[in-house]
C-alpha cells in the first residue's frame, strides 16, 4: 500500500507548503482534492480502489474547514507523519485516516462524521471543565 495524504483547503497557504514538505519528505504521496472531487470515494482518491462507476463531479459549496485524510503504509509511517506535524506546529483540526470502514465515503461525507465527532469531543472537553 502507498502511503497517500489528500489536502483540503490548503492550497496556497503556508500550512498547505508546511504539510507537503513534511509528507512528502517521509515519502507520502501529496494529493491536493478539488472541490470537483469531493464526491469521489476517499479509497480512490488515495489509489486504494477503483470506483465502481465514473463519480459525478460535485458543484456543492464544499466547506471551508482544512482537512487532511491520511493513507499511511504503515504505523510507523503515520506516528512520524504526525510526530513531525506537531515539531513544526503545524494544527489541522480535521484528520481522518483510511479504513475498511470509510474508503466507500466520500469527502463530503468524511467531513460531516469528522466535524460531528470533533463536536461531541468539544462538548466533552467541556463538560469536564465544569
Amino acid at each position: 500500500m502507498k502511503s497517500v495524504v489528500l489536502c483540503y483547503n490548503l492550497q496556497g497557504t503556508a500550512k498547505g507548503k508546511k504539510i507537503k514538505m513534511i509528507f512528502g519528505f517521509l515519502g507520502f504521496k501529496v494529493h491536493v482534492v478539488e472541490k470537483e472531487q469531493y464526491l469521489w470515494p476517499v479509497g480512490a482518491l488515495t489509489g486504494l480502489a477503483e470506483p465502481e462507476k465514473e463519480p459525478d463531479i460535485y458543484e456543492g459549496e464544499g466547506f471551508p474547514e482544512e482537512m487532511l485524510v491520511i493513507q499511511a503504509a504503515s504505523e510507523d509511517m503515520l506516528d512520524k507523519a504526525i510526530f513531525l506535524m506537531r515539531k513544526e506546529k503545524v494544527q489541522i483540526g480535521l484528520k481522518a485516516v483510511v479504513t475498511p470502514s470509510n474508503q466507500e465515503w466520500t469527502s463530503i461525507m468524511l467531513h460531516d462524521e469528522i466535524q460531528r465527532e470533533h463536536e461531541i469531543m468539544k462538548q466533552r472537553e467541556e463538560e469536564r471543565k465544569r
